[in-house]
């Protein structure tokens, strides 16, 4: 007994020995699960998508709890797939599984699974759609990648055997999230009404929104930010708004698009290190305090298209020693140039009045430069209107001066094109410059004949009402509607108010077979005679035929014939019907 009970537990302690040789080869394999996502770098709102997998097949793991980990500040969940690697180790399950993932609590996601054997993993584990949050910060965020717990099906714990692999993301500033747009009330264009950083130097503001032109800056929207000091403004620009830009103190230089057509009152006031401005041309006024205290302003073009500069518009401008100025500007405050330099030097054409009155009133040690006029001539004409062609229209522009002299482009005047590439008015500026001043304004239409666009059915019509397409243009992309006109009632059938007989006339209307309505009310209807057969005469062959019909009779008789059969109108063909026939056809009745 003895012998065979060390047998029996040499035998056992073999097993065991085998056993933990089977789950030490089991607990000893290691894998790596990583985590990647789609761009090395994005910009704030965009999307991105992070994949969680497993490099090289896995398939020592019976239980698993993974997590993944993400700055909830910059990073939003969007949506999760399970991936095909995860689908093949669940399929492979033959006695059981358990899988439960969690992705609700926002900057982490859960993911635990168990079966009764081993999992094999290989591939792709999960896709993770993010979205970065507009206020992120710029710089680096990491998306990190856990293993929690791992065993494998002899329940021995692996976790150390599995390394993980994060993934990491540049985060952009995205400019146009440091706005605030508005839609205009057109809806045609945004406003910007609020700016949201305070860290940028050098600022470009992005001339669309939302496929939609900028096309205005709101009251105070950069007021006191010093930190800029260059700003480039968008292209389609109209309207600064009042104190847009004021004590912007380190703002250097800003040129205005000549598309603005207004700049508000005080909108660079206390911009003292503003050197250089390049005002719009077709502004009629510049406002009061526009460029108060602007210090080293040193030049200045007023456009030939301001009638009027307002109170202190220029007022403390100490560098201030030269403007260029129009005879066209007639109303000036009279401390429009206060506190600039003393012997300041306008530039103008010959007579004009207007400056000569305001520097004898207000200025007497400033002088006077005098340039040729060249709105004294003409220009070439312009067709009135042009087709659209998706790039600039710049159509062919000269001078003829009426003192016989030449004057070049480029050289005497320049030619400025505004709004002349998209539908609508465009508009053509002549400026003389050098040795001349003053100007020319001409317009155009361009237009397009929208010849094919694609359709899509907005309203379907009805019997009484026109449907509506919208339509884009091929060409141009113009957005418009086009009417799908209504075709009316189909013909519908006709319903009997009041029968008509031989005797008398009926009333009818007719009901529309598509949407129900009785249209064509009162109308009259004709006389019916009851000439059955349809062959013009009434005799003894229709009343044979009003009675077989009465009977039932298989007799064919066409549909008119049948209406005509109802001689006396009571909706009932019998032996009356055929009695007025027979009295019609022996000349008893007479029709």
């Amino acid at each position: 007994m003895k012998k065979v009970t060390k047998r029996i537990l040499s035998f056992a302690l073999a097993a065991v020995l085998l056993m933990s040789t089977l789950v030490f080869s089991s607990s000893a394999a290691s894998a790596t699960m990583a985590v990647s996502v789609d761009k090395e770098s994005c910009l704030q709102g965009d999307n991105i998508v992070a994949t969680v997998y497993f490099p090289s097949t896995f398939d020592k793991a019976a239980a698993l709890d993974v997590e993944l980990s993400y700055d909830k500040s910059k990073l939003e969940f969007v949506s999760m797939d399970m991936g095909v690697g995860l689908d093949n180790a669940l399929d492979e399950q033959l006695n059981g599984k358990v899988y439960s993932e969690n992705s609700k609590v926002p900057g982490k996601i859960s993911w635990v699974l168990a079966g009764s054997n081993n999992f094999t993993f290989k591939g792709v584990f999960a896709t993770i759609q993010f979205k970065v949050r507009n206020t992120a910060g710029n710089g680096i965020t990491t998306i990190e990648l856990n293993v929690t717990n791992a065993a494998n099906s002899g329940y021995v714990d692996i976790t150390s055997q599995v390394t993980t692999a994060d993934a990491s993301l540049e985060i952009i500033r995205n400019s146009v999230n440091d706005f605030v747009f508005e839609l205009n009330e057109e809806g045609n264009g945004y406003i910007i009404t609020a700016y949201r950083c305070a860290t940028v130097a050098e600022l470009k503001i992005p001339s669309y929104y939302n496929n939609l032109p900028v096309t205005e800056i709101a009251n105070m929207v950069f007021y006191n930010h010093s930190e800029l000091t260059k700003i480039e403004l968008p292209e389609h620009l109209r309207i600064i708004g009042a104190n847009a830009f004021s004590s912007c103190r380190n703002l250097t230089g800003i040129s205005i698009p000549d598309t603005v057509e207004t700049i508000g009152e005080s909108a660079f006031l206390n911009c003292q290190s503003l050197i250089s401005v390049k005002l719009p041309l077709g502004i009629n006024e510049i406002k009061a305090n526009t460029f108060y205290s602007c210090y080293f302003i040193e030049n200045i073009e007023i456009p030939f298209t301001v009638k009027k500069i307002g109170a202190s518009a220029f007022k403390n401008c100490l560098s201030l020693s030269s403007v260029k100025i129009s005879k066209n500007t007639v109303d000036i405050a009279d401390d429009a140039f206060s506190q600039c330099i003393a012997n300041i030097e306008f530039v103008t054409v010959d007579a004009n009045a207007a400056l000569n009155d305001f520097i004898n009133s207000n200025y007497p040690k400033a002088t006077v430069k005098i340039v040729e006029d060249i709105s004294l001539g003409t220009v070439s004409e312009v067709e009135a209107e042009v087709e659209y062609t998706g790039a600039p229209v710049v159509p062919a522009m000269s001078v003829t001066l009426d003192n016989g002299n030449n004057v070049t482009e480029g050289t005497d005047y320049k030619v400025v094109y505004v709004d002349n590439v998209a539908l609508g008015t465009a508009k053509i500026y002549v400026v003389g410059i050098n040795g001349y001043g003053e100007g020319y304004v001409s317009e155009f239409e361009i237009f397009c004949h929208h010849t094919s666009s694609q359709k899509v059915l907005v309203a379907k019509p009805t019997c009484l009402s026109d449907g509506k397409y919208r339509c884009t243009c091929n060409h141009c992309g113009t957005v418009f509607e086009e009417v799908y006109t209504s075709k009316g009632h189909p013909a519908g059938e006709w319903v009997y108010d009041e029968r008509p007989t031989y005797a008398k006339t009926g009333i009818k209307h007719k009901v529309c077979t598509v949407c129900g309505t009785s249209y064509e009310l009162n109308t009259v209807a004709d006389k019916v005679y009851p000439d059955v057969d349809l062959n013009t005469k009434i005799n003894s062959n229709d009343a044979l035929l009003i009675l077989q019909t009465a009977v039932g009779k298989d007799v064919y008789v066409a549909p008119e014939g049948l209406f005509n059969a109802d001689a006396n109108g009571d909706t009932r063909i019998n032996s009356s019907d055929a009695l007025i026939v027979l009295q019609i056809s022996v000349g008893i009745i007479k029709l």
